[in-house]
């Protein structure tokens, strides 16, 4: 297991302290679960915006429910 640093101010470290504490989570759970839901929210983000580039250049192609369960020989 490593150990990282992060410098805070006193009001910085005050709020997160506070957070964590009406979260009842140890502090640095809840900055790995801050840092986890970032990543995640960039990774949606490309997705959307490559499912819009698609879009935009016509080659989404819509499948009816019926389609999929005939596909799927449902």
């Amino acid at each position: 297991m490593s150990t990282i640093t992060v410098r805070l101010n006193s009001d910085e470290e005050k709020l997160y302290k506070e957070y964590a504490e009406f979260k009842n989570v140890p502090l640095s759970t809840l900055m790995k679960e801050a840092l986890q839901e970032k990543i995640e929210d960039e990774i949606d983000l490309k997705a959307i915006l490559a499912y819009e580039q698609r879009l935009e250049n016509n080659e989404v192609e819509y499948i009816s429910f019926d389609e999929i369960k005939k596909r799927l020989e449902m």
